[in-house]
């Protein structure tokens, strides 16, 4: 059953998780229980439109859930953000939405960041390729397929110049899956990849991100990617606060060479208040980021290329913050955090090879720096 409000979530599955971390590690993937408590739960309806049974949230609410799921798994935490693809139906036109919600079963999403190609057909688009690391794939009825569209060996340009990008949904007999998330972290995430051979979309399900949306409503009249992006990064910050829980409680037992006790270092402390703080300078940041996009949509005011840079900038340091967070808690627990059933030592592995994402890769931060500078940003989804 949906709960009533989206920030009720993670305490409402907590437990759920809890019980599904082990066969999360082992399995490689959420198992299909805790797949149909989350997508009853309204898990996966955080973005979704109103009529179609979603939250249609705030982008500051979806960060913070985002982050509630970090803190109690990242796997987890990951599954939930890639499956909010709902706000597709805000885009998509009815004929499209009727294809994706029309039966009355809540649909799962999963995408990918890869960008793909496309090339017009009577109709529609044809698709080929090869998208990986897509989180979730094996529970999911619909793969959300971003891709350039090309003429020939030419990728055809928007009005305003950009590449054009579209999101395309494929249905699960469009496409297959490869057995391939072997991982050191997130293991449960499931992320494996998929091929499209020759698949033809209809145009009612392709939807474009350069264009007003179909739905005229305050949190699909900005910069549709900014409603997708930030969410790896929520979930960062998440596996780093639990990463300072468990190392505090850890440091409070284990002893030292010298007798005494690691939370009686002076060098502990200072590491631990210096973490909390960066963490949660971090997290207001982001958060105040996507409040600003929020209140721009509210107000009916665009959502400018500065305030798509604050989001990456913002991004960019929590990922930034992140890793030293993640770093300096399985420094501070020494031999413990080596060892598997450690808290810390998953964790660790997880929250890194979350900061592996292309979202979280500096380049980013060269792209923030040029809009400041009054020039154009070098990425095609910025």
């Amino acid at each position: 059953m949906q709960t009533a409000h989206p920030l009720d979530l993670p305490a409402q599955l907590e437990a759920a998780v809890g019980a599904a971390a082990a066969d999360m590690e082992a399995g490689r993937d959420l198992p299909e229980k805790l797949v149909r408590e989350l997508r009853d739960s309204g898990a996966f309806r955080l973005l979704t439109p109103r009529e179609l049974g979603g939250f249609e949230a705030p982008l500051e609410t979806v960060l913070k859930v985002y982050e509630g799921f970090g803190r109690l798994d990242a796997s987890a935490g990951w599954i939930v953000w890639n499956a909010n693809w709902g706000f597709i139906g805000a885009l998509l036109d009815e004929p499209g939405n009727a294809r994706i919600w029309g039966s009355g079963a809540e649909p799962v999403f999963a995408a990918s960041s890869m960008v793909g190609t496309a090339v017009p057909c009577d109709g529609g688009f044809r698709l080929s390729g090869r998208w990986k690391l897509v989180s979730g794939i094996n529970h999911a009825d619909w793969f959300a397929a971003a891709a350039y569209i090309k003429d020939g060996d030419n990728v055809l340009l928007t009005d305003e110049g950009m590449l054009d990008v579209r999101f395309f949904m494929l249905r699960r007999e469009q496409f297959s899956v490869e057995d391939t998330w072997h991982s050191t972290g997130l293991r449960g995430s499931g992320s494996h990849d998929v091929m499209v051979e020759d698949a033809v979309v209809p145009g009612d399900l392709v939807a474009r991100v350069d264009v007003p949306a179909r739905v005229q409503r305050p949190r699909y009249q900005g910069y549709i990617p900014s409603l997708v992006v930030p969410g790896c990064s929520a979930v960062v910050l998440g596996v780093a606060r639990s990463a300072i829980e468990e190392t505090a409680a850890l440091v409070v037992s284990k002893r030292t060479m010298t007798g005494g006790t690691l939370a009686g270092s002076a060098h502990t402390q200072t590491v631990i208040a210096r973490s909390e703080a960066a963490l949660q300078a971090a997290r207001l940041l982001l958060l105040s980021a996507a409040r600003d996009i929020d209140l721009a949509g509210e107000n009916a005011e665009p959502v400018t290329l500065e305030l798509r840079a604050a989001l990456r900038g913002a991004m960019s340091h929590a990922a930034q913050v992140g890793r030293d967070v993640l770093t300096a808690m399985y420094e501070l627990g020494s031999s413990a955090s080596i060892y598997q059933g450690n808290g810390v030592e998953r964790l660790f592995r997880d929250g890194m090879v979350a900061l592996q994402h292309h979202n979280h890769s500096a380049v980013f931060f060269e792209s923030v720096g040029r809009v400041r500078l009054g020039m154009a940003p070098t990425l095609p989804v910025f």
